[in-house]
């Protein structure tokens, strides 16, 4: 296996044990139909992106060449090296939402995770990380509870 394609090959792996986690549990809480979804629905489709991520993430990296491999987009040279701490704080702010999205009420869990990944993956100031964070909790509040009338878990604090 080649150096450069070690790091892509833990990330699909990753990913995928990610997956199959989510569909697990979200099989235990019934799909449901299509016109009345389960509580199980949602988290089934999170964990069928997941596995496309996974299975985009193997292809292309064996889609590069042995030598050359692919020029980063954003023109930052790659180091070659993975950032383990990034993987970790963005899997443990993912895993905030089922831990306690139900307790703290779901839209205000995503957007402090969202404002969490924001800040472990680089963004320089607090700031944009809290404008990013709330503005998908907004964005997610409007789309499901107010346009589709999806109820989302408000939690035992009565929070969105």
């Amino acid at each position: 296996m080649r150096e450069s394609a070690k790091p892509d090959v833990i990330v699909a792996g990753s990913l995928l044990v990610l997956a199959l986690l989510y569909g697990a549990l979200a099989l235990g809480e019934g799909l449901g139909t299509m016109a009345d979804s389960g509580a199980g629905f949602f988290p089934f489709i999170v964990a069928l992106v997941l596995t496309a991520a996974s299975v985009t993430v193997l292809v292309q990296s064996r889609r590069r060449t042995p030598g050359g491999g692919t020029p980063p987009e954003d023109g930052v040279e790659d180091e070659g090296e993975v950032r383990w701490w990034r993987i970790a704080g963005v899997l443990a702010a993912a895993l905030l939402v089922p831990a306690v999205g139900d307790t703290v009420g779901m839209v205000v869990t995503l957007a402090i995770s969202l404002v969490l990944m924001a800040k472990v993956m680089g963004v320089s100031r607090w700031s944009r990380a809290v404008i990013f964070g709330f503005s998908f909790g907004a964005a997610t509040w409007l789309i499901f509870v107010r346009w589709l009338s999806v109820p989302l878990p408000s939690g035992t604090l009565g929070l969105f």
